[in-house]
């Protein structure tokens, strides 16, 4: 995975830099180094102490150039105050690669300083995801760090998590266990930040597609036949709940291939269908948020 990593940041440097990315950011010439500042060396150490590659690194090191101004530059020059916030973050997320989540959202840093308040929106999380108990929120934290930045109210978290949680069981849970649907969500983590109606629609297509991948596979069950019915809510009033779910599912009625075939469904529509259009749709609240007008315009028309 490290490697991997490396890869792909050498990949963006050297789209977003230039001839520097290549290199991971910094070609190792007299002259850069001569620029190179004196809390540089101390603040490497602290990330490739905690698992960073050279080149992620060296990316982690331009949050803290001196062109980063506010109290987010200083702490990202500050050797100890980093090594704090890894710590922190660390300690309450066991698994949680800080240097991955501190590139990706940078702010996380400051409110790792703020141990408590980081525990609050940790555990409204937790809370929020309680009807799903193998999702691996540190995992799912590592793909998608908003999860606890995009909010500043706790309980918002926690309703949030909650509403989208039941709009997957919704969508998925007719044929999925509790890991199965942890899968699809640590697949595609921007579910917990979206808005429920918005993972309703990305999920629309999804038991046409699901028919289409499970045909011609073992395992099938008159359950499953009848919960790819339409009705939907008349399939969650007559069928039994399968006993590892807090949910009506047919789960425990399918063969051995047919619930891989299923699992991998799933999950594959979750990364190839659901995230694109969630993020589609995020772009679009946001432009209705500045452009509020061309919201109504739309309407009127």
């Amino acid at each position: 995975d490290l490697a991997r990593y490396d890869a792909q940041a050498k990949e963006d440097d050297a789209r977003q830099y230039g001839v520097w990315g290549v290199d991971g950011i910094r070609q190792r010439s007299a002259s850069f180094a001569a620029m190179q500042e004196d809390w540089e060396d101390a603040v490497l150490n602290v990330w490739l102490s905690h698992g960073a590659g050279e080149v992620a690194a060296q990316r982690l090191l331009i949050l803290g150039a001196k062109w980063q101004k506010g109290p987010q530059g200083e702490l990202y020059r500050d050797a100890e105050a980093v090594a704090y916030a890894v710590r922190v973050l660390t300690e309450l997320l066991p698994g949680a690669d800080a240097p991955v989540i501190f590139h990706k959202t940078p702010s996380l840093a400051l409110l790792c300083l703020n141990r408590h308040e980081l525990s609050r929106r940790l555990v409204a999380l937790r809370e929020g995801a309680r009807r799903i108990p193998p999702l691996d929120v540190a995992a799912t934290l590592n793909k998608d760090p908003r999860l606890v930045t995009s909010s500043d109210d706790a309980r918002a978290i926690r309703e949030t998590t909650r509403d989208v949680i039941d709009a997957v069981i919704d969508s998925v849970g007719f044929i999925l266990d509790e890991q199965g649907v942890a899968s699809v969500i640590e697949t595609c983590p921007s579910i917990l930040t979206a808005h429920r109606d918005d993972v309703a629609d990305a999920f629309a297509g999804y038991k046409t597609e699901l028919k289409t991948r499970l045909d011609g596979v073992k395992g099938w069950s008159s359950a499953l036949l009848f919960a790819l019915d339409e009705e939907t809510e008349e399939t969650k009033e007559t069928e039994d709940g399968d006993a590892k779910t807090s949910w009506c599912s047919c789960w425990s009625s399918l063969g051995e291939d047919a619930r891989e075939a299923a699992t991998r469904a799933s999950v594959d529509y979750a990364g190839r269908v659901v995230e694109p259009f969630l993020r589609r749709a995020d772009v679009e609240r946001q432009r209705r948020k500045k452009n509020p007008n061309d919201a109504d315009d739309a309407v009127a028309r």
